[in-house]
């Protein structure tokens, strides 16, 4: 009689830890995560905005992608303005995985610090860079493969 109540209850646990694990898996693998931002230029500041981004951002993507800390980047153009306040241009930074991100910022200071020289010029040039521009919306997406 123990040997059957012990045999039901390993069945049971059995089926119970099948049912999670079964319940557990999802329908896709987990891929790269993505940073979508998108931006509105302020009307007669496009020459600056478009010098700030080749001076000072795609250098820093540049040095951040061969210091494998991003796999890629892009930027794009909004085709189809549909208000006032929509979005003009845009641009993408692709990581490897969400571990990617954890304490990205620190990873990042030595390539700012190398770039601008010291913090207080950092931030003389975004402060000019948020006269030029604003941030519409910004996003972080996980790409995913269907199993």
């Amino acid at each position: 009689m123990k040997h059957a109540v012990r045999l039901t209850g390993a069945l049971l646990l059995a089926l119970a830890v099948s049912t999670i694990t079964i319940r557990a898996q999802v329908p896709y693998s987990q891929g790269p995560v993505t940073r979508v931002v998108l931006i509105s230029i302020i009307p007669g500041h496009s020459d600056a905005f478009f010098a700030d981004l080749k001076k000072n951002v795609v250098p820093l993507w540049e040095a951040e992608k061969s210091a494998g800390l991003i796999l890629d980047y892009s930027l794009f153009l909004n085709q189809t303005t549909s208000a006032p306040n929509d979005w003009d241009i845009g641009y993408t930074l692709t990581y490897k995985n969400m571990a990617a991100l954890d304490g990205l910022p620190d990873k990042v200071y030595e390539i700012r610090m190398k770039h601008y020289g010291s913090r207080d010029d950092e931030q003389r040039v975004i402060d000019k860079r948020i006269e030029n521009a604003k941030v519409v919306t910004s996003s972080l997406l996980r790409g995913i493969t269907l199993r």
